[in-house]
């Protein structure tokens, strides 16, 4: 992971006068920083984007195991506070199986997999994950739970449409078929004595796959939950649930590097390269022939934040939802979970006000352009 050489910096503001409103002025303002995630080891390029809070840390990104055939790209990374209270983290994904063929789990067991019986999206964090992350965790409470239809819907077109550019290297040797589901679980809990809430979004991927044997057809799962989750002691949940919706509905995919990253991976599977050199040179190969990608994955990428935003729009009373503001200097589309009508960029700097008479410029020796609110 890498800072952009231009961090974008991100003001929200309420335009007040005079002295004696200063400090209220201050509790409403936030200041946030882009970070591009950039795949350092294997294709190269931007993996995703995302805002964060200027205060709180970021640390992690993608990283390559290349003992597996085809290699795995894992992503992780957390957010901490500035007082290292609350934490917004990426866990590794976590490869699963399922078939009522003793010989297959244990060969999936000896690549790794873990042996379970498929569980939907809600019930798995419930019954297996929380247990899993917080072994220590004491007197567990579900305080909300919600499925993510959106979210599970656009998983699934994603996952399709990555499919399709699998098969056409690798053609599939037997029927298949592909399902997404999607949910978020607040817990409270103590750990260590003291009372914390965190909340969890699973998103799970399901292949199921057909196959024959001589007794009969035999029915496999491969389902692959990616999870991540917001933490924090009880009593500084709510204060800091904004940051977790901002870095969540700032997260943009590059589509571009997924696509990469799906060619690698069914070249491998054809091929069967065996040789760490080879694998390398193959990542090469593949960034530097890509070809355009459809619309619809762009498309598809772009749902992603409206998806999320029905989930903290359904607990958290009062938060507003994502909008997109044009900006003219880079050409670009900024999405932050704001309302304000007054919005102005420099090209480094964003800053959002309440006051339809607000202009940055008086009293500036900077030069700073007015952006319009997109409908969308």
């Amino acid at each position: 992971m890498r800072r952009t050489l231009a961090s974008v910096t991100v003001a929200f503001f309420v335009w007040t006068a005079g002295a004696a409103l200063a400090a209220e002025t201050a509790r409403h303002q936030i200041v946030l920083h882009k970070y591009v995630v950039t795949d350092q080891q294997g294709l190269g390029g931007e993996v995703f984007h995302l805002l964060v809070p200027k205060e709180w840390k970021f640390s992690g990104g993608v990283s390559w195991n290349v003992n597996k055939i085809p290699p795995e790209a894992i992503t992780t990374y957390t957010i901490t506070s500035p007082d290292g209270r609350s934490v917004i983290e990426q866990f590794p994904a976590v490869y699963m199986f399922w078939s009522d063929n003793a010989m297959l789990q244990q060969a999936h067991m000896q690549m790794g997999f873990t042996v379970l019986q498929p569980m939907g999206a809600a019930d798995f964090l419930k019954n297996a994950y929380l247990h899993y992350r917080r072994p220590n965790a004491l007197d567990v409470r579900v305080v909300d739970s919600q499925n993510l239809q959106e979210l599970a819907q656009y998983s699934v077109q994603v996952n399709q449409y990555m499919d399709r550019v699998f098969a056409q290297i690798s053609p599939p040797q037997f029927p298949y078929e592909l399902r997404s589901d999607a949910a978020h679980v607040k817990f409270e809990y103590t750990e260590g004595g003291r009372k914390f809430v965190e909340d969890f979004t699973a998103v799970i991927d399901y292949l199921v796959i057909a196959t024959s044997s001589l007794y009969g057809p035999v029915q496999s799962v491969n389902w692959t939950p990616v999870v991540s989750s917001f933490r924090a002691p009880a009593e500084d949940f709510d204060r800091n649930i904004m940051a977790y919706k901002i870095v969540v509905a700032s997260r943009q995919d590059n589509p571009r590097w997924g696509v990469e990253y799906t060619r690698l991976a069914a070249t491998l599977t054809r091929e069967q390269l065996r040789q760490q050199e080879a694998i390398f040179q193959r990542m090469q190969q593949i960034h530097k022939t890509l070809t355009e990608i459809d619309d619809m994955i762009y498309e598809g990428y772009q749902r992603r934040s409206a998806a999320y935003d029905h989930m903290f729009d359904n607990y958290i009373q009062g938060l507003r939802g994502v909008e997109t503001y044009r900006d003219p200097v880079n050409n670009s589309d900024v999405e932050i979970p704001v309302g304000y009508e007054n919005a102005w960029t420099n090209g480094i700097d964003y800053v959002f006000s309440d006051s339809p008479n607000f202009d940055p410029n008086v009293s500036s020796n900077q030069n700073w352009h007015k952006m319009k609110r997109e409908q969308r």
